[in-house]
């Protein structure tokens, strides 16, 4: 009886621990419909913490999910988002820390190709950008297009990761679209870009009479940016100060020069003297924008956009669709730029209203409803 009693009790009390193990267990695990939710939740959360560089996040995250899976809306990886940021220390978990996914360092994104060299190198990212190299990175690997780190970081006049992709052996004139990384830098009036792309070759093998679809050739570019100079020299002649207030830019002189003993053409002409394909090369330049800007490829909308512009000055709705491809970038002060000159165009359009006050959320560290264009 003794024996049975305890038997009965130890049973009583196994029951009592296992149900508050249950009801335990009830809180602390998500119920198995959640699953797919739950797995959301935290590729956001992981997508976040690889933003903002918080690796004690991230590695949390890790205990829970597969982060080799994990993508944003544009089909961007975590080592995509962390060398957007230039997250140096998330680049370096996700890639060769024992705990971490293992990411390949040569991974493309889904809608555009872009790899995390490429990311980087669009940035300006200098230190995330030699570990990626370091880590086997391929500097010159393109994406949709054609489009190679040398290009984006030619567009954007960051020389030092120009220097750096060149002295890991990118190819100096690889085309994209038929535009090398030489025309991007001059299209962004870039000019240390240029000085060092030449200086590394850009024209041998090239054609430096070579016209883009746009009617511009590499010494048109150059003259077009030196012509604010030498209306400034015109408008300062009267001016007592005039020789240390003004003078022509020597570098931009030198690469006229060089181009020209490289064997350009002066008398190609420009665009504004091809009359017979102006409307052609416009509408060419819309598509291309929003074909680019739907595929969340905005650096190239960007680009596309900008020479329509040039083709088109008064169109107040290139301007508007610039803007918001620079707000996708989170280019807010180029956004506000582009959006004011709509809004002085057409001061009575919602759209250039909308899109200024967007741009001066983002400056002012809010959330930017960005719209569509």
């Amino acid at each position: 009886g003794l024996g049975n009693g305890r038997e009965q009790a130890s049973s009583k009390t196994s029951r009592k621990t296992s149900s508050k193990t249950d009801q335990l267990s009830f809180w602390l695990l998500p119920p198995p419909q959640a699953n797919a939710m739950d797995a959301a939740a935290l590729s956001e959360v992981a997508l976040q913490a690889a933003a903002d560089g918080n690796l004690r996040l991230l590695k949390k995250a890790s205990k829970q999910l597969d982060l080799r899976g994990v993508k944003n809306a544009g089909g961007k990886n975590l080592l995509h988002v962390a060398s957007t940021k230039g997250r140096l220390d998330i680049c370096r978990f996700l890639i060769e820390d024992t705990e971490g996914p293992g990411l390949d360092v040569n991974s493309r994104s889904a809608t555009n190709g872009h790899t995390p060299v490429l990311v980087a190198a669009s940035e300006g990212h200098l230190p995330v950008l030699r570990y990626l190299l370091t880590r086997g990175g391929d500097p010159a690997m393109p994406g949709v297009g054609g489009l190679t780190p040398l290009h984006v970081a030619a567009l954007n006049g960051h020389c030092d990761a120009v220097k750096l992709l060149l002295s890991k052996g990118a190819p100096v004139d690889p085309l994209a679209n038929n535009i090398t990384p030489l025309h991007f830098a001059l299209a962004g009036d870039h000019h240390q870009a240029v000085a060092i792309l030449l200086d590394h070759g850009a024209n041998a093998g090239a054609d430096v009479n070579f016209t883009t679809p746009y009617g511009q050739t590499a010494l048109n570019e150059m003259v077009d940016a030196c012509l604010p100079d030498i209306a400034e020299l015109k408008e300062a002649r009267d001016d007592p100060n005039y020789p240390d207030k003004v003078a022509l830019d020597d570098n931009l002189a030198n690469i006229v020069k060089f181009l020209l003993e490289a064997g350009a053409d002066a008398n190609i002409p420009n665009e504004d003297a091809v009359s017979v394909e102006l409307e052609e090369r416009l509408r060419n330049s819309k598509s291309k924008g929003k074909e680019a800007f739907t595929k969340e490829d905005y650096l190239a909308a960007v680009y596309f956009y900008g020479k329509a512009i040039a083709i088109d000055p008064l169109d107040a709705t290139l301007f508007s669709n610039r803007s918001v491809s620079y707000l996708r970038m989170g280019k807010g002060q180029d956004a506000l730029v582009d959006a004011a000159r709509c809004r002085m165009m057409r001061p009575r359009w919602a759209k250039a209203w909308y899109r200024q006050g967007a741009a001066l959320s983002l400056l002012k560290g809010g959330h930017a409803s960005y719209g569509k264009i």
